[in-house]
C-alpha cells in the first residue's frame, strides 16, 4: 500500500510538471518584449501578434534589411561594403529574431523619428501549451522558410506606413 501510495505521488508531480498553463495576453506580451534585443521604453499592442514601440534613444544594431517607402526590400549585410552605417530616415530596418526555445519569430521593423527609434514587432508564434492560439505548424522550421517569408512580407505594409507618416512630418 505504501509503494502504491508513492507511486501515485511521484505520477502526479510529474504530470503537474510536464504541463504548462497557457500564458494570459500580458505575459505573452511580457515574454516577446524580453526577445527584444534592445531596450524599449513602449511596447504595447497594436492588434493580434503585431506591437508598436519606442525607445528612449536612437538604437544602432545593424539591420538584416533594408525597407524603402515604396515596400521594396533589400538585403543589408551582403559581401560589399556598407555605404552607411547610421540608420537613413527614409529606410526601415529590419531584423529576424528566432527563438527556437519558445517557436518563435520576431521581425522587428525601426524607423527614426526626431532622432530616436521606433517602430513595430511582428511575431510569428508556432502553436504550443503555452500559446495554443498561434500556427499550427512549425514557423522555426527550416522547410517551412517559404510560407514564413510571404507572412513577413505581408507585415511590411504596416512598417511603411509608419515610415510614410514619419517622412510627411518631417517636411
Amino acid at each position: 500500500m505504501k509503494n502504491l501510495f508513492i507511486i501515485i505521488a511521484t505520477a502526479l508531480v510529474l504530470v503537474g510538471c510536464g504541463s504548462q498553463k497557457a500564458l494570459t495576453e500580458a505575459e505573452y506580451t511580457q515574454e516577446v518584449q524580453q526577445n527584444v534585443p534592445f531596450r524599449v521604453s513602449k511596447f504595447k499592442p497594436v492588434k493580434p501578434d503585431v506591437y508598436s514601440f519606442r525607445c528612449d534613444r536612437y538604437v544602432d544594431w545593424l539591420p538584416d534589411y533594408e525597407v524603402n517607402d515604396e515596400g521594396a526590400m533589400m538585403i543589408w549585410r551582403t559581401t560589399f561594403s556598407q555605404s552607411h552605417t547610421t540608420q537613413p530616415a527614409q529606410y526601415i530596418w529590419r531584423n529576424i529574431v528566432i527563438d527556437r526555445r519558445n517557436n518563435r519569430i520576431l521581425c522587428i521593423d525601426r524607423v527614426l523619428k526626431d532622432g530616436l527609434t521606433q517602430g513595430y514587432v511582428y511575431v510569428l508564434q508556432s502553436e504550443t501549451r503555452k500559446t495554443p492560439n498561434g500556427f499550427h505548424w512549425d514557423v522555426t522550421e527550416p522547410r517551412h522558410m517559404l510560407l514564413t517569408a510571404s507572412i513577413l512580407q505581408d507585415q511590411t505594409e504596416l512598417s511603411v506606413e509608419l515610415l510614410k507618416i514619419v517622412l510627411q512630418e518631417g517636411k
